[in-house]
């Protein structure tokens, strides 16, 4: 890889960086306003989500991380999850989801946090 190659790549990665924390911001002050259903969460989880990570708190074999992985994340905030569902993933499919899906399974995500 030439070194304008990996310099192109880490403009893309600092570019997706920070498109996510301004995608974040406006939910900064948010905190928990937004109801969540959580049965709703498991639902899209299931149909959207457990064909690449493991959903459930049994420990997974994919490459995705799993869901109880992402909860255990010191900083993670469903609001974090939320805001990143909402972005288009180059690794990720992008399921037709509304904002308020993206809460429920952000709080599907959150609720299995330790």
């Amino acid at each position: 890889m030439s070194a304008e190659s990996s310099g192109v790549q880490k403009m893309k990665r600092y570019s997706r960086l920070l498109h996510f924390f301004i995608v974040l911001l406006p939910f900064s002050a948010c905190g928990g306003a937004y109801a969540q259903n959580l049965e709703n969460g498991q639902r899209l989880s299931e149909r959207w989500c457990a064909e690449c990570h493991t959903i459930g708190t049994a420990p997974g074999k994919r490459e995705a991380p799993s869901f109880a992985a992402i909860a255990a994340k010191e900083k993670i905030t469903a609001e974090m999850i939320a805001s990143f569902l909402l972005m288009p993933h180059a690794t990720m499919p992008n399921p037709p989801l509304r904002q308020s899906d993206t809460r429920d399974i952000a709080a599907y995500i959150m609720g299995m946090k330790k």
